[in-house]
């Protein structure tokens, strides 16, 4: 998907999430945007209740942006907060989705692992989520912190705001870079290309030296033909 000439190519997160992990600053600029337009919906009393990695655009040479929701959005378990499977989702129910995304983001996994809904529910009750820092290595164990009380089965248990969460993310996320001078390893991205196959040496440009002939089982070869058509000629000659 692209804008028109000159604007930009546009990537969904979900696309850019098949490759793995997002940067790092491109993750602290999708929270920020996030916030900022979760909080606005929910002080006018409305609640998303869709929220999805399709529905993220990351705009090249731009920030990101959200689309509205289409109908096959509303209701994937993997992003949905426990209280909206039963019940009317709630403003705190958009910081849970929220939290889910950006730790996919942060290590190109989902939180709460699971192939189809009813195990994804197990994982999301039982709260078995694999720690970030096993994910990230040199990711803080404060980010993982934030994380948990943004996906805290009890919505009034995560934070008084999206605002809140983003703040919370963003500076754990970078004492976690100052104390890792910098370097987090995230998750690499599988390649999409197929492995490039080089050749030895002696195949580029086809310059291969010649094979050595082995004369010695040349010569043995025609030394057991020699003595055949010998044979051949006297049991002929009877």
């Amino acid at each position: 998907m692209t804008e028109a000439a000159g604007t930009g190519a546009i990537e969904r997160l979900d696309v850019r999430l098949e490759r793995g992990a997002v940067e790092i600053d491109e993750v602290i600029e999708i929270a920020r945007m996030l916030a900022v337009h979760l909080d606005a919906e929910h002080a006018e009393g409305r609640v998303d209740g869709a929220l999805v990695p399709s529905r993220i655009e990351i705009h090249e040479g731009h920030g990101p942006r959200l689309s509205p929701a289409a109908d096959g959005d509303l209701g994937q378990k993997a992003y949905t907060a426990p209280e909206a499977w039963i019940d009317t989702a709630v403003a705190a129910s958009d910081q849970f989705s929220m939290a889910a995304i950006l730790y996919e983001s942060l290590c190109g996994g989902r939180a709460f692992p699971g192939d189809d809904s009813m195990k994804i529910r197990v994982s999301i009750s039982e709260g078995s989520r694999v720690p970030l820092a096993a994910r990230v290595p040199g990711l803080a164990d404060s980010v993982d912190a934030v994380f948990e009380r943004a996906l805290s089965i009890e919505p009034a248990a995560r934070f008084p705001s999206c605002a809140a969460f983003a703040d919370a993310l963003v500076g754990a996320i970078e004492k976690s870079r100052d104390a890792a001078e910098g370097v987090l390893v995230q998750k690499p991205a599988p390649s999409t290309r197929a492995p490039s196959i080089r050749p030895p040496e002696s195949f580029r440009g086809f310059e291969l030296e010649p094979a050595p002939v082995p004369w010695l089982k040349v010569a043995v070869g025609f030394f057991l033909l020699a003595l055949l058509a010998a044979a051949i000629t006297v049991l002929g000659g009877r």
